[in-house]
């Protein structure tokens, strides 16, 4: 078990890790565009809302490659005063926590986008908003014209994505095998 874990996070991470490529590339060229049509006043207003959408994705998917890597912030002052068990039922309880907190987004995304309740109205934007006042399927972007859920489907994606990180990550602090390692720097 522990080990198919590891090996889907292990699969996961190395399309998340594209993906940050693609979208790193992304946000990058579509700045430069900006600066260049607006350098020669002709600019192109989409550009700066896509470019914030590829950064929003960028950081949500480096989240989830950072949890698996178990390299986020960490306050290390404690491990020197502590024995090396008390250390271990610390690192423990962070696993647990970060698991939990990725759990949550599950079921904040769940409720946000309330898919049983949409179906049941035939996949009716109006039809649900009417009944619900929940507006996520009908607001769309500023200057691109999409729905906006599109682009905020990566918190309940990355929620998944960071839940089974996080679960990986727990599932081997807890049978003692070594996390491995992940070069994301």
């Amino acid at each position: 078990m522990i080990a198919l874990l590891s090996r889907a996070s292990g699969y996961l991470i190395r399309l998340e890790r594209w993906a940050l490529v693609f979208l790193a590339a992304a946000v990058t060229g579509l700045i430069l565009l900006n600066v260049v049509t607006r350098s020669v006043d002709y600019a192109i207003y989409w550009v700066d809302e896509l470019a914030i959408y590829a950064m929003i994705w960028l950081v949500m998917i480096g989240a989830s490659t950072k949890i698996r890597a178990r390299k986020g912030i960490a306050v290390t002052l404690l491990q020197p005063m502590v024995g090396e068990r008390i250390w271990h039922v610390f690192l423990l309880l962070v696993d647990i926590v970060v698991l939990a907190f990725a759990l949550g987004l599950i079921g904040l995304a769940w409720i946000w986008y309330d898919p049983v309740t949409f179906a049941g109205f035939g996949f009716d934007p109006a039809a649900f908003a009417a009944q619900t006042f929940n507006f996520v399927y009908q607001e769309p972007t500023t200057t691109l014209g999409l729905p906006k859920y599109l682009i905020w489907l990566i918190m309940p994606i990355t929620a998944l994505s960071m839940s089974l990180h996080a679960t990986a990550n727990l599932c081997e602090r807890v049978a003692g095998v070594p996390a491995p390692t992940f070069d994301l720097d």
